[in-house]
Parts: structure tokens; sequence; C-alpha cells
């Protein structure tokens, strides 16, 4: 039973959906469990014949009881074993795995702006007792699950995240996409595709576009995504100047057409753990600029498979983008190495070929414990 708390379009939800897609289905028998709500991805993983649970919801406040209900269906389901993601499905179904007798707990950490809540860090440092491993989607996630969080080094270990990287290899009619999206400019495309929040870092971004816009007059900045800031980015957008330059597209469910369509992807983030987009880009041979914050590095390195600056940059946004555009030998190459290392460490199967091994028990004992560097 994967345990979530929801299925909305997002890189946690779609490490499940990746998961439930590549599982080895002569061993596992996946079903899904969503806490809060169920989403975007419920169809995907349905018409996969399998099973997606909703909680019963409390009508009004939060619902202090619900790992009683989660125990409740793992009984009645004969639950063997339980992936959780996140606090609050690590919270609820870790207890109701205990209460239900589950054999093997396994919890994914996919990474958030430490120090959380007290009251956060301490559940988790609390139930980590109880698990077979703490995974984390990066070493830099691990560290502070150790550092911040107490949790044994013994327990945690790094499974990076993984995608279907068939679903990016695809062709496209770039005119016709454009038109699509109502891009009436001919140049280059600089794309992003994020939840609208401040740790996305979005703001860096549009600051860049005025200098990006005097060596490209005619290229154009595509936004896709939703989230609280979006007013207030395009308010900005207007203040800068660049409103007649930036699209925002709103949620998207066509991710490779749009990762085919744009020329650099920039990813300005605060903090991160391994974000999905990432690989999603590399699959889809589109070169990235990115901020070097939390696992962000262990997929670029700077000049190799994309480039890397400092975060709250715009004017390192704006030279690393600009020399993406210009410096065609080095576009090759970062494609190609990107293509490369996705292809050799980051592929779906690849992840969940390590979280089997934990299901079945085989990395419990056997495993090198991350170090804190």
């Amino acid at each position: 039973m994967f345990i979530t708390h929801d299925l909305a379009l997002g890189g946690l939800q779609q490490v499940i959906v990746n998961l439930c897609k590549t599982i080895n289905r002569d061993l596992f028998e996946p079903q899904v469990l969503c806490l809060r709500a169920l989403g975007d991805y419920t169809g995907d993983i349905q018409r996969l014949g399998i099973p997606v649970r909703l909680l019963p919801q409390k009508k009004h406040g939060s619902d202090y009881c619900a790992f009683v209900k989660v125990a409740k269906i793992l009984k009645k389901e004969r639950i063997d074993v339980i992936h959780t993601h996140n606090t609050q499905p690590f919270m609820d179904g870790t207890i109701g795995g205990i209460l239900a007798g589950v054999k093997t707990m396994v919890h994914t950490d996919h990474a958030r702006d430490f120090p959380d809540k007290r009251r956060y860090m301490f559940a988790e440092w609390f139930l980590s007792h109880f698990v077979s491993k703490v995974v984390a989607v990066s070493e830099h996630t691990g560290r502070n699950l150790m550092r911040y969080e107490n949790i044994s080094p013994k327990k945690i270990m790094v499974i990076p995240n993984g995608i279907d990287g068939s679903a990016y290899s695809i062709s496209l009619d770039k005119q016709n996409k454009r038109k699509e999206l109502s891009i009436i400019k001919n140049g280059p495309i600089i794309g992003i595709g994020v939840r609208l929040c401040e740790q996305k870092g979005i703001t860096y971004l549009l600051n860049s576009m005025p200098q990006i816009l005097k060596s490209f007059p005619d290229c154009a900045l595509v936004i896709a995504g939703s989230g609280p800031l979006e007013l207030e980015l395009k308010k900005e957008c207007k203040e800068l100047g660049i409103q007649s330059d930036v699209f925002f597209i709103g949620m998207r469910l066509d991710i490779p057409e749009l990762l085919k369509l744009f020329d650099v992807y920039v990813l300005p983030s605060l903090w991160e753990g391994l974000p999905m987009v990432l690989l999603e880009a590399m699959a889809a041979e589109c070169p990235i600029a990115a901020t070097d914050v939390g696992g962000v590095s262990s997929v670029i390195k700077s000049g190799e498979t994309g480039l890397l600056v400092k975060p709250k940059d715009p004017p390192a946004i704006t030279a690393a983008i600009i020399q993406l555009l210009t410096d065609t030998s080095l576009r090759k190459k970062i494609i190609l190495n990107a293509l490369n290392l996705f292809r050799s460490r980051f592929e779906a199967r690849r992840m969940t070929e390590e979280y089997e091994k934990l299901y079945l028990g085989q990395h419990v004992k056997n495993r090198e414990p991350l170090h804190v560097t």
C-alpha cells in the first residue's frame, strides 16, 4: 500500500505513479491510499488495474484519529508492506501499520526546507524506529534528516527518483505548439514548469528577463503551473515591462511536449530535494540552468550536464541562459551528457528495483549507512 496525501500533479505523486507502472506485478499487488484527496494522477493508476482509495474524510476540522481508519483499511486488505510519502502519511500510515500488524514499513522523504516544525521533526524521529528504512531522494536530504531530526544513519538510505524516459522521447511540431500556446514571438523559448510558490524562486528568473531580452529581443519565457504567487508574479511582469514576453499557461499535462519546445529549462529554486522536472528535462534533451540547492547538484554537474548558479542571483541566471542559447557546442555536450546520465541512473525501473529490495527486506541488514559529510 502506497500512502500519500493525494495524487495531484507533483513530483512526489509522480514517483508513486512510476512505482505503480514499473513494480513487479508477479511479486507485488500494489494499492494506493490517499489521506486528503484524490487528484489528476488517479486515472493513470487505475488504468493499470491498481485500486486507489480515499480515506473517509471528516466533515469539519482536523482528523486526529485518521490512523485508526488507516489501520482498518490495512487490516481489511491484508497489507504486508506499506510505503509512506512525506510527513502526514508517515505519521498516520506508520501508526496505522503498527496497529494493523503490517510486517514491513518503508518511508520516503521527498525533501523540504529544514528546520521544519519541531513537532513534525520529533514525530519523524520517533516513527523512524518502527520502519525498516527512511529513504531520502538525495544525499542532501539524507544529511538533513540526520542533522535536524537525529535519525540514525543506519536507518537512512538514498534512492534517487526515477521516471519513464520513453514518454519524453517524442517528436514535436514546434510551430504548431507555439500556435497552440498563442506564443507569437519567434525567438528561443525559456521554460519552467513548477508550482508558483516562493520555493521555486520564479521572481529571480523574471528579474533576469530584461537583460536576456537585450540579447534576444524575440525570446519568450513560458511558465507552466499554478500556485499562490500567480497574481503577484503577473504583477511583477508588468512592473518589469516584460508582460508581453512572459506567457503563463497554467497547469499542464503535456509536459513532454513542452520540454521538447523549450530551448532552455530554468529552475531557480531556493531549496529542493531531487526535482523530478530535472530528470524530465534530461530525458527530453532540454538543456538545464538551475540553482545549486539541495539535491540538484547530484544531477547537474555544471558545464557537463547543465549549468549551476547561486540562488537569488538574477545576473547569474541571465549569464547561464545566454550561454546555453549562444554556445552551440556546449548545448550539444550538455544534452548528450545529461541524456546518458539519465539513462544510466534515473530510469524508473532502476528506482523501483531498489524499493522492491526494501519491500522484500533485502536492504535492511546488508546496506552501508549514509555518512555525514
